[in-house]
């Protein structure tokens, strides 16, 4: 038998979709003039929620003779991650005794359409911050490097009066 087997339904083609649309894989089946029972097996290679799948059906009958069928799926993502939950601004005294202040608030949180990879901040809740304003930022990235942002700002205002040492007694 020198036939090769031949897949019975449509094939898929090549596409290109946007990652929160990647079709189901069909399930393909195959015949042969000489094997009334085609094995097909399936495989699928994605590298990443940006790069692409591979998907790639192999049909092979009783005496080895096979046929293959790949379709290629290049994966789009132009949608920026949303954050959610931003604090508002935060104004406080000073610790006592202290040129600062702790301060923490509620984290805010990101989701996105395909798949996100990190929300970071250039400062932490619980963190000391000076006397004066500090731009706090949360950056989310998805896995196809779109990104968000969001700030708010920490004001830390010294109401310590200034205490004098070494003062030599009997001065006013």
């Amino acid at each position: 038998d020198n036939n090769l087997p031949a897949f019975v339904e449509a094939l898929p083609g090549d596409t290109t979709v946007d990652c929160a649309s990647v079709p189901s894989a069909p399930v393909l089946t195959a015949t042969d003039t000489c094997d009334s029972d085609v094995s097909v097996s399936y495989t699928e290679l994605a590298t990443n929620d940006c790069s692409g799948i591979t998907r790639t059906w192999v049909a092979v009958d009783d005496c080895g003779n096979s046929v293959t069928h790949t379709q290629n799926i290049t994966v789009t993502d132009n949608t920026d991650p949303v954050i959610t939950g931003t604090p508002s601004d935060i104004s406080q005294d000073n610790d006592a005794e202290n040129c600062g202040g702790q301060v923490t608030w509620t984290l805010p949180t990101a989701t996105d359409n395909c798949a996100l990879k990190s929300l970071e901040s250039d400062h932490a809740s619980g963190d000391t911050f000076p006397v004066g304003t500090t731009l706090v930022t949360y950056t989310a990235t998805d896995s196809c490097g779109n990104t968000a942002t969001t700030s708010f700002n920490v004001v830390i205002t010294d109401t310590e009066d200034p205490v004098l040492v070494g003062v030599p007694s009997g001065i006013s």
